[in-house]
């Protein structure tokens, strides 16, 4: 099993899911989806001015490089990316995926939401919508207030495997952090057949 840890905020974790999912597939394994609430990684996409120190500038300038690292790698994807995903709130959506895990409908959940938030056209913050996207997928009734869509239980658990960002892999006791490891999990998952990836 690959288990994917995101968030939808993350736009390196919707870059993830894609691939994960094909290396999923191609080893005939299961993708397990685990919501964590995180901050984006461009939140630090503010120009800096002319009063801030060297930190400052630093800071916004490894942030605009990812920024547009991500962008390169949603067009080689066909991926829509209109906004940056900063200051969004996503913890109605991250129970929404628990929900549709609940059903075996993960991937799809999150396929949909991450597509449609990152074109600019679905608040991740709004129980509605989330239930709109569940209904979609055939998963009515939900209700953001279900303890069994509470996020602090799952947080728990990640907190005792010692992951705490997104998205991060974990194959059989292994943590990746950053889809930039996919070739090296691919290796791992095929027992370490072959050469391992440079």
């Amino acid at each position: 099993m690959i288990e994917l840890v995101l968030d939808f905020v993350s736009v390196n974790a919707y870059l993830a899911l894609k691939p994960a999912k094909q290396l999923a597939d191609d080893l005939g394994i299961e993708l397990k989806l685990t919501p964590l609430r995180t901050t984006s990684e461009l939140h630090l996409l503010s120009k800096p001015s002319d009063t801030d120190d060297i930190g400052e500038r630093h800071r916004w300038i490894r942030a605009e490089y990812a920024r547009r690292d991500a962008l390169r790698y949603a067009e080689v994807q066909g991926l829509k990316i209109s906004i940056d995903g900063r200051d969004c709130e996503s913890t109605p959506a991250l129970q929404g995926l628990l929900a549709a895990n609940a059903k075996g409908r993960g991937f799809d959940y999150a396929s949909t939401v991450f597509q449609k938030f990152w074109a600019g056209e679905l608040p991740i913050d709004s129980d509605v919508e989330v239930a709109n996207v569940l209904n979609e997928l055939g998963i009515e009734g939900f209700d953001a207030t279900d303890p069994r869509w509470d996020l602090g239980s799952t947080k728990a658990d990640l907190d005792t495997r010692e992951i705490y960002s997104v998205p991060t892999f974990s194959v059989d006791g292994e943590r990746y952090l950053g889809r930039q490891h996919l070739p090296m999990i691919r290796w791992q998952l095929e027992e370490y057949e072959g050469p391992g990836p440079l």
